[in-house]
C-alpha cells in the first residue's frame, strides 16, 4: 500500500516535469525572444542612467560607462537578429559576452561579500538578491544556449550551396550547348574543306 502510493507519487512527479519539459522544448524560440526583450530593457536602462550620470558628474567612469551600456544594447540587438534571422554566430556572441558578464557577477558578488565591513539584515537581503539575479541569469544563459545547440550552422552555406549548384547547373547547360553549338561549327568547316 505505501509502496503503491510513493509510486504513484513518484510517477505524478515525472509527469509534471515532462510536461515543463516539453512546454520549454515547444517554446524554447519564444523564450529566448522574451529573455532577449527583457535584456534589451534592461540595458536601454542601465544606458539612460548610465547617461544621466555622465551629465550629472562628467568624468572618465561615467564616458566607460556610457560606451559599456552602449556596447551591451549592440550586444542584445545581435541576440535579437540572431533569433530572428536564425543566424547561430550573433546568439554565439551574445553566449559569450553574456558568460564573461556572468563570471564577472560572480567576482563582484563574492568582492561586495568578502569587504562587507558587517552583516546585517540590509546586507544579507542586498546579497540575497544579488545571488537571485545570478540564477536568474544562469538559467537565461543556459536557455539561449540549449536553444543555440538546436540551431543548424550549416543553415546559411547549404543554402548558399544549393543556390551555387542551380547557378552551376544553369552554367553547365549554358556551356554544353555552346560546347555542342561550336563541334557543329567545326564539324561543318571541316566538311568543307
Amino acid at each position: 500500500m505505501v509502496a503503491e502510493k510513493h509510486k504513484k507519487k513518484t510517477n505524478n512527479n515525472t509527469n509534471e516535469n515532462s510536461r515543463l519539459t516539453d512546454f520549454i522544448q515547444r517554446n524554447l524560440r519564444q523564450i529566448c525572444v522574451v529573455i532577449a526583450i527583457c535584456d534589451f530593457c534592461h540595458a536601454i536602462f542601465f544606458v539612460v542612467n548610465a547617461t544621466i550620470f555622465l551629465v550629472t558628474r562628467f568624468n572618465i567612469y561615467s564616458s566607460l560607462a556610457v560606451v559599456g551600456t552602449v556596447f551591451w544594447v549592440l550586444i542584445v540587438v545581435l541576440l535579437i537578429v540572431g533569433l530572428w534571422k536564425r543566424r547561430p554566430i550573433l546568439v554565439k556572441i551574445w553566449l559569450i559576452f553574456s558568460i564573461i558578464g556572468f563570471i564577472v557577477d560572480i567576482g563582484f558578488s563574492i568582492w561586495i561579500i568578502v569587504s562587507a565591513i558587517t552583516v546585517d539584515w540590509v546586507h544579507l537581503k542586498e546579497f540575497f538578491i544579488i545571488f537571485v539575479g545570478i540564477f536568474i541569469e544562469s538559467i537565461c544563459i543556459y536557455l539561449v544556449y540549449k536553444y543555440y545547440l538546436g540551431m543548424d550552422p550549416y543553415q546559411q552555406k547549404t543554402t548558399k550551396k544549393k543556390r551555387d549548384e542551380k547557378a552551376c547547373k544553369g552554367t553547365i547547360k549554358v556551356y554544353y550547348s555552346n560546347l555542342l553549338r561550336y563541334k557543329n561549327i567545326c564539324m561543318q568547316y571541316i566538311n568543307d574543306l
